[in-house]
């Protein structure tokens, strides 16, 4: 599970009207631990920042790694002295959201008198849960949802590996009792990102494999928030135009940081997506879907890439308030180069036909996408819903589809195969 699935379901349960597949907790810790795996085989390839202390007999060292992408991946922090070593990681189903899942360990070793050492971890998953605080508001993500502990004595000489160490799993008692500290809920919370930015702030990376790679760099703008699972590949924004320089990327500069820049290009008449191979800066080819900005988000409009495990398919959605303004499905194939269909243009009126509505043609629908899944055969599993706009019903779900479809690869372009639908239940107020 993905940190878009996850983003999608808590915003379909807040706004469609119909019963959404809300992640369990075991669902959401095993999607953490999928992520772990995924961002540590990546670490190698990633660019990081690294900063060294000194305090008396104490040393602190910070790290922050950022993919390709320039995607915020993981931060860690080791304090070491004479008889303690601790280390605390924070990795994210996605930074920019971490209230919708993010896995804190912390580990401290420390030394004991005949040699040996007693070694204590804790490991955190946060994420969404119906939860009502001290307050008695009822919250959603970011919540404690989680906690497992580990305590082991080991020799002198002993590798520290806790890795046959009973897990222990704490009482949901004290889980509330965590969740009712809002404020040091919060502080973990913004931990990771600010002693990201201090780091990028403080200096030059240590590590960076992209630096002296130019590809087609000039051409595109890789749109944050887009990079798949294992960072070969994310999506950019681009220009069908012959030649683009850096002046001209300058003037759609919207936010300019210390580090980095976001770029927005609404106005501009001919906008492309490309799916974009990070390692070497090169474009594969165009998704058919035509977002905006490098932000992920810009209100209501925002794109929410979802990619097969292996990262050969991807649906990149462009979701706004009421409908999807775009939804291409796409295979990145053998060359490598890619080939997109428009799952707005192949399922509309199909899907209209399947409940029995009305199908406006001049408009083509104005259904509302989620996607659930992408698998390696390229079989996506997703959720086709039409929301009243109008007094007095806005928001409301008219009618909800879920659909399974296989992308099928063309020649030159991808289509689709619809293997099954069925309707969901829709929930309307009185």
């Amino acid at each position: 599970m993905t940190a878009l699935r996850i983003s999608l379901i808590c915003a379909v349960t807040a706004t469609a009207g119909f019963a959404a597949d809300i992640p369990s907790v075991d669902e959401q810790v095993k999607g953490q631990a999928q992520r772990y795996n995924e961002i540590e085989a990546q670490l190698d390839r990633s660019v990081r920042y690294s900063r060294k202390t000194t305090d008396g007999g104490s040393t602190k060292t910070e790290q922050a790694w950022f993919n390709g992408a320039d995607d915020l991946i993981k931060v860690a922090v080791e304090m070491r002295d004479a008889s303690t070593r601790e280390l605390t990681e924070y990795i994210a189903l996605d930074f920019d959201n971490n209230y919708d899942g993010m896995f804190v360990l912390n580990r401290k070793e420390t030394s004991l008198p005949d040699g040996g050492t007693q070694v204590d971890e804790w490991r955190k998953y946060f994420g969404y849960m119906l939860f009502k605080n001290a307050d008695g508001n009822q919250t959603g993500n970011g919540v404690l949802i989680r906690e497992l502990r580990k305590s082991a004595k080991f020799k002198a000489g002993e590798t520290l590996d806790t890795v046959h160490t009973k897990n222990v799993v704490v009482d949901p008692a004290a889980l509330r009792a965590q969740n009712n500290d809002e404020k040091g809920r919060e502080e973990i919370m913004r931990a990771p990102e600010k002693i990201a930015e201090e780091l990028r702030k403080s200096g030059p990376p240590e590590f960076d494999p992209y630096a002296n790679v130019k590809g087609d760099e000039e051409k595109y703008r890789v749109i944050h928030g887009t990079a798949s699972p294992d960072g070969r590949f994310a999506i950019g924004l681009g220009f069908h135009r012959d030649h683009i320089d850096e002046s001209d990327w300058d003037s759609l500069i919207q936010e300019q940081g210390d580090t980095s820049h976001t770029y927005y290009a609404e106005n501009e008449p001919d906008i492309r997506n490309y799916v974009v191979d990070l390692a070497h800066k090169k474009i594969l080819g165009e998704t058919g879907c035509y977002y905006f900005g490098t932000r992920r988000r810009y209100n209501h409009r925002e794109i929410y890439v979802t990619w097969s495990p292996d990262c050969s398919a991807f649906v990149e959605l462009w979701a706004n308030k009421w409908s999807s303004d775009g939804c291409v499905a796409g295979k990145v194939r053998a060359g490598p180069k890619v080939s997109s269909v428009d799952m707005i243009e192949e399922l509309s009126k199909k899907t209209y036909a399947f409940v029995k509505k009305r199908f406006n043609r001049e408009e083509g629908g104005s259904l509302t996408f989620s996607i659930n899944k992408v698998t390696n055969d390229g079989v996506i599993d997703l959720d086709a819903s039409e929301v009243d706009p109008s007094v007095p019903h806005r928001g409301e779900t008219i009618f909800a589809v879920n659909e399974r479809v296989r992308l099928r690869d063309g020649p030159e372009r991808a289509g689709l195969e619809i293997l099954s639908m069925r309707r969901l239940k829709v929930e309307q107020s009185d």
